[in-house]
């Protein structure tokens, strides 16, 4: 619904109202679809790697699981990061900058519970 009906009308509704950013449109419209499907590509990802931990399975099979998810987090990291840089640059009210920095933060967090338990992983394949 967000990546196919939702951020498109927003786009849109924004260049109608500001027609200066009007060229926005469609880099802001792919790159929101981007954004929510590696996400959904986490969250697909987060849900095979409990159903292998559940059923025992194998540990290359999680640590393909935990790269495909860290390459997405970090997709998703370096995109909220320049967009993080463009907005500071331009901001004159420090509310939006703060919320930007907490959720980046909190991305970040997520990615190195993913890296720690890949250690964990690759340590125990080793043996």
């Amino acid at each position: 619904m967000l990546q196919f009906l939702s951020f498109p009308g927003q786009f849109r509704y924004m260049a109608e109202q500001e027609p200066e950013n009007a060229y926005l449109r469609w880099p802001l419209t792919f790159l929101t679809f981007l954004v929510i499907a590696a996400i959904q590509l986490c969250v697909i990802n987060l849900w095979r790697l409990i159903d292998n931990l559940i059923e025992n399975g194998e540990i290359k099979q999680r640590l393909k699981y935990i790269n495909q998810s860290l390459i997405s987090i970090g997709f998703i990291w370096s995109v909220i990061a320049i967009g993080w840089v463009l907005l500071v640059s331009n901001a004159d009210d420090p509310g939006l900058p703060v919320v930007v920095t907490v959720i980046e933060c909190a991305i970040t967090a997520v990615a190195l519970l993913y890296l720690v338990y890949r250690q964990l992983l690759m340590e125990r394949l080793n043996d």
